[in-house]
């Protein structure tokens, strides 16, 4: 164990670890069993390792890293972790979720003071600004991280970071200015032979002189950049490549290899769940289409690509205006609600002040009679009419306040109607995952007996059965459902309990629903297991004691608003 111990802190120090080596760290991670920092550390460096091979897979030990560092109060950690889980969601093109992840690892780099750590983060950052076509905004935070590198003499870093300005500038149509910037970054990366830092300069050369159409250069240097991004077996970037050589032979009007290479970077892309790629590529083939004639396919491609550009800019928006209108309409409700209870209340007063002035007649009437019979008999015919108009008043007030109770009741049958709505959809939601599961162990089934090719076949599906199983639309649908039901229940949750992830969130609402472990697993597609071990990490976030319900803890947490 101390020899094994001993190994684990030199590869921390030294950093060596490339793709390569991905085994080796998946090996110590496996054999290393104590809770401590260093586990912590191995985490997150197999973590930053997978975000070019596997950045979904890079997301899970992220988050493992993370949550294990704040149990320990492990600051560095913390911070690391952060950049991991951030750097995978910019891969993938989720960018909200990406800046909340950095910004919060570049605040604890500052409350550290760690520069190395800071610098990184505002690289990164800009590099999701930059995706976002926010090129002010990276810039900015590219020649911050730049000023610090330099201090730091971290020439390597510095020489990424000119990739990443290059590439902006390449963009706003400055290739000469680019040009200067990749040059300097390809010398540095190739005296320091970092493999993948060659890699995206010969990329962004090979894609400026696609821009300018020297056709020949570029093909030169998008091949150099594939063939060793093969080799660390970096994924995001044989993806990226093959969409440039798409564009490439495209330019040339050579259809054929266009869409070899399109279809080539589009396995890559579905492979790693590259959402910018995939908008890319299927503009690219749009593009093939329109220009060979086949305007179906062109079609085709052209509604894939409005799809995923939609996905990456607009669903998350989507979702916040539909959420504001929800909590609008129900805010428009209870103030309907508001209003008619201080109608109801002005309608009991007037009744009471009616009763009221009744019995003052009565007793005025009893006064008149001692007074004078005549001024009795002279005031009986308007006294009858004044009674008369007195009931039908009172009358008047009695329909209104039963029109009141029945518009309550209205608006209670419409929570109910929701929240079946709601249990529906959560069947649904559920069976159809189910079924999926038992589609794919059935796909699975007949792999052993199939041969190579029809299992290659095979196995493709299985991977788009499984890109179906709790996709962000039915999550977003879900939770549309679910708070028009229990409002404000994540806002409130988040609000208490920061720590609380995306995962997190969508468990207690299960929970809060009182689905079996068999539903929640089918939902979420994971093993029962799974969720027993989720179930013990959140009730551990919501610091219950052991006896304490999560269930019960989470029904009292966020009672459903009355009508």
């Amino acid at each position: 164990m101390k020899n094994f111990l001993t190994v684990v802190l030199i590869v921390l120090c030294t950093g060596l670890y490339a793709q390569k080596d991905i085994d080796s760290l998946s090996y110590m991670l496996d054999k290393y069993k104590a809770a401590d920092t260093i586990k912590v550390d191995l985490l997150n460096k197999l973590g930053y390792e997978y975000w070019v091979v596997d950045p979904s897979k890079s997301e899970v030990l992220g988050e493992q890293a993370l949550e294990l560092a704040r149990e320990l109060s492990y600051e560095q950690g913390k911070a690391f972790a952060n950049r991991v889980i951030g750097v995978a969601h910019w891969t993938r093109g989720n960018y909200e979720e990406a800046l909340e992840y950095l910004f919060e690892g570049l605040v604890i780099y500052k409350s550290i003071n760690d520069p190395l750590g800071q610098a990184n983060c505002l690289m990164n950052i800009g590099l999701v600004f930059s995706d976002q076509v926010n090129n002010e905004k990276a810039l900015k935070y590219y020649f911050e991280a730049v000023d610090i590198f330099e201090e730091l003499k971290k020439y390597d870093r510095i020489a990424t970071t000119y990739n990443k300005i290059g590439t902006i500038l390449l963009d706003e149509g400055k290739y000469d200015e680019a040009y200067n910037y990749l040059v300097k970054a390809l010398n540095i990366h190739q005296n320091n032979g970092f493999k993948y830092g060659i890699s995206e300069a010969n990329n962004r050369l090979g894609l400026l002189f696609l821009r300018q159409k020297d056709y020949q250069r570029s093909l030169r240097h998008l091949l150099s950049s594939f063939n060793i991004s093969k080799e660390i077996n970096d994924r995001d970037g044989m993806a990226r490549n093959l969409e440039n050589l798409g564009y490439l032979y495209l330019g040339k009007n050579d259809y054929d290899s266009a869409i070899f290479y399109f279809e080539k970077g589009l396995d890559f892309a579905k492979e790693i769940k590259s959402k910018k790629w995939l908008k890319d590529i299927y503009q690219g083939m749009k593009l093939v289409y329109e220009q060979k004639g086949e305007f179906a396919l062109a079609l085709s491609y052209a509604n894939k690509y409005n799809a995923m550009r939609d996905s990456l800019f607009n669903e998350e928006m989507a979702t916040r205006i539909a959420n504001m209108q929800t909590r609008i309409e129900t805010v428009e409700k209870e103030k309907e609600l508001e209003l008619q209870g201080q109608q109801i209340a002005l309608l009991e007063q007037e009744a009471r002040f009616n009763n009221s002035l009744k019995w003052f007649l009565v007793i005025g009437l009893a006064l008149i009679l001692l007074i004078a019979y005549l001024v009795i008999k002279n005031q009986r015919t308007r006294i009858k009419k004044d009674r008369a108009l007195y009931q039908s008043r009172e009358e008047l007030s009695k329909v209104e306040l039963e029109n009141a109770r029945l518009r309550k009741e209205e608006l209670e049958l419409e929570l109910n109607y929701k929240n079946k709505e709601l249990t529906s959809y959560t069947m649904n939601f559920i069976q159809k995952n189910e079924l999926i599961k038992e589609l794919k162990e059935a796909i699975q089934k007949i792999i052993k007996g199939a041969d190579a090719g029809m299992r290659k076949d095979l196995n493709k599906l299985i991977r788009l059965i499984d890109s179906t199983i709790g996709v962000d639309k039915d999550w977003e649908n879900f939770k549309l459902f679910f708070e028009q039901v229990h409002q404000d229940f994540f806002d409130q949750l988040k609000a208490e309990f920061p720590e609380l992830t995306g995962s997190d969130l969508k468990l207690c609402a299960l929970v809060r629903l009182n689905l079996s472990m068999k539903e929640t697993s089918a939902l979420l597609g994971i093993s029962a297991e799974s969720v027993k071990t989720a179930r013990y990490r959140l009730r551990k976030k919501l610091n219950l004691e052991s006896g304490e319900n999560l269930m019960d803890f989470l029904i009292g947490f966020n009672q459903p608003k009355s009508a």
